[in-house]
């Protein structure tokens, strides 16, 4: 019953306490978990934050058995500073440096795939839970995807039609700033698909 609540308050772009520690790691915009949320799944590493969300992580949270590796730049570059636990305040060395980040968990936590509106993972995004399938990713998402990101041992299947239907393309785990000229804007349904 929790992971069905957390994957709707997740898709709805809510975010609460215990849903973040059921979704592994959290970057928060403020000191004490205040702002605006970027939520990492376990297994998901961002190569790139993305422009709304580069250099601007100020306080984190970190799921039980989790870990979370924060880079000052793209790429997993520069200086890194790893987190296990819950933090209110990255401290003034970290505050606002962090541009790329990794989350990895030894306990079993869902992962994510995220989708996002434009490329290079900026614009609005969504995460949907492992071993989920939507049938119509709604009136909101529906051909508007152009990147996406898919957690390690998990792939993400994209179809062209509501229901499973039409063309389809699967993108295993990895960072993928493009889906591709032919599948820009065109999903409408999709499974994320985790072993």
């Amino acid at each position: 019953m929790i992971r069905i609540v957390s994957a709707a308050l997740l898709w709805l772009g809510l975010s609460a306490g215990p849903v973040v520690a059921q979704i592994a790691c959290a970057l928060y915009e403020h000191d004490n978990y205040r702002g605006h949320s970027l939520i990492i799944g376990a297994g998901q590493r961002f190569s790139n934050v993305g422009a709304g969300w580069n250099d601007k992580a100020s306080s984190v949270r970190v799921g039980p058995g989790c870990t979370l590796t924060l880079y000052q730049h793209s790429n997993f570059s520069g200086d890194q500073r790893t987190v296990t636990g819950d933090t209110a305040s990255l401290g003034n060395l970290w505050n606002d440096q962090t541009s790329s980040a990794s989350c990895q968990c030894t306990r079993g936590v869902d992962r994510f795939c995220r989708f996002y509106a434009d490329v290079n993972f900026n614009g609005a995004n969504r995460g949907v839970a492992e071993n989920t399938s939507l049938r119509y990713v709604g009136d909101a998402w529906n051909d508007k995807i152009s990147s996406v990101k898919v957690p390690q041992g998990c792939s993400l299947r994209v179809y062209q039609h509501r229901d499973f239907g039409g063309d389809s393309r699967v993108f295993a785990a990895g960072d993928y700033a493009a889906v591709g000229a032919l599948w820009n804007d065109q999903a409408s349904s999709l499974q994320c698909s985790c072993r």
